[in-house]
């Protein structure tokens, strides 16, 4: 056999025993560090990459790092990489900096965002040999949380650091005044510094405010350089619950037989509002989101008034043809037809968008932006003149049903990449 083969043959050997370390989630990397994923599927993949290990011990001290334009950047110059292999270090100090901090006892962690796998831009073994790489230059243990879509790990929700803390770090809880967070998502302006662009979002400092960490840009952390101003961009939960009045709880049912037609952006708290004030008292729901059609809506809405009882259309209902079919069953019982018009701001409901897909762990994804175009392209104000016996606005009101909903809406949201 020719040296030539021999090397083939060998070639194809370690591509194959690569090839089934990589199925079990092994790696090259130190200190057994293995690859898992954790979440129930999510189009197509998991919503949560990690890679971490069972011998490694707890610490008190973490340092995070964002990866993209933190730890690293693309060499080709480009905002997204073309491969794996376009990466280079953010800064030649980088490797040492990190390891220096590892030397003095800190677990060094990346929480990343990668929606770029769920959207097939980006294969998760393609993700794992950059990571891996990087890992591998540095020279230390570093775990890796990687949220793979636009799900209720991705930044700056806290899930990946909870699950970090409540199963990656041998049951050691973190002192937070000895933890930190390093990202480049932090709020600036264009030209913070000379030539520089925009950051695209705040969502790395939201992420570290949202565990209650110190945090630092690149440029801070790695080059020792001053903080710049910046912006959160986005509604202060904090700030809306000690500003906002909460009225007197009213009663919003009716003893009589009715129809309630409810109108209001996407994730404006209709089926909230609807499940606590009107189907306690026997209301009938009638969602499309549930139900599918707006045949099957209104065929179940008729069968419930035929038994007499009272229903809501909990949906948008952005239009006075969306909600004229109800009004229209309304006039042939003879009963009235009100409307509850859910008047939260946008600004609140892409807040709770993202609040309520964190409260069902995923289970309700977020509505895109897309839906709020629609909705608000499509809005037209109810009048009684469409035929509404009455209306009646209701503007949106903390009102917690337990302290994790408090402590999910007082997180920042909106932020990522």
């Amino acid at each position: 056999m020719s040296a030539r083969s021999k090397a083939l043959k060998r070639k194809a050997a370690e591509e194959g025993t690569l090839k089934a370390k990589r199925a079990k989630g092994e790696t090259n990397l130190c200190d057994n560090l293995k690859w898992s994923q954790e979440g129930e599927v999510m189009r197509g993949v998991c919503p949560l990459m990690k890679l971490t290990s069972d011998t490694l011990p707890g610490s008190t001290k973490v340092i995070g790092f964002d990866i993209d334009f933190t730890v690293i950047r693309t060499a080709s110059g480009r905002t997204f990489a073309t491969g794996a292999s376009d990466w280079e270090m953010w800064d030649e100090c980088v490797p040492q900096k990190i390891r220096d901090y590892h030397n003095e006892g800190y677990r060094i962690v990346f929480f990343t965002n990668q929606a770029g796998i769920e959207k097939l831009k980006v294969t998760p073994q393609e993700f794992m040999k950059k990571a891996e790489a990087i890992i591998g230059e540095i020279g230390i243990p570093v775990m890796v949380f990687a949220c793979t879509g636009t799900n209720h790990f991705r930044k700056p929700s806290t899930f990946m650091w909870d699950h970090f803390v409540e199963k990656c770090n041998g049951g050691v809880k973190p002192d937070l005044s000895k933890c930190r967070y390093v990202g480049d998502a932090a709020g600036r302006a264009a030209e913070w510094a000379p030539g520089k662009k925009k950051d695209f979002s705040c969502s790395d400092r939201m992420f570290a405010a949202n565990i209650g960490i110190d945090f630092q840009t690149p440029e801070e952390f790695f080059l020792g350089e001053k903080a710049v101003p910046f912006k959160w961009r986005n509604l202060n939960p904090d700030d809306f619950i000690s500003t906002s009045q909460k009225g007197k709880k009213k009663d919003y049912h009716s003893d009589k037989q009715e129809v309630v037609v409810m109108t209001g952006c996407p994730a404006s708290g209709k089926s909230t509002f609807r499940r606590r004030y009107l189907e306690p008292h026997g209301y009938v729901a009638i969602n499309r989101d549930t139900m599918g059609t707006k045949a099957k809506c209104l065929k179940a809405a008729k069968t419930a008034l035929d038994s007499g009882d009272s229903i809501v259309a909990d949906n948008t209902n952005p239009s006075c043809d969306a909600r004229g079919d109800y009004i229209q069953l309304a006039k042939s019982k003879k009963i009235p037809c009100r409307c509850l018009w859910i008047k939260t701001e946008r600004e609140m409901a892409v807040h709770l968008n993202f609040v309520r897909q964190n409260q069902t762990n995923g289970q309700v994804r977020r509505i895109p932006d897309v839906g709020y175009n629609v909705f608000y392209k499509q809005f037209e104000p109810p009048t009684e003149a469409e035929g509404f016996s009455e209306i009646t606005e209701i503007n949106f009101a903390t009102d917690f049903e337990s302290k994790r909903d408090e402590n999910l809406f007082r997180q920042w949201t909106t932020g990522g990449h």
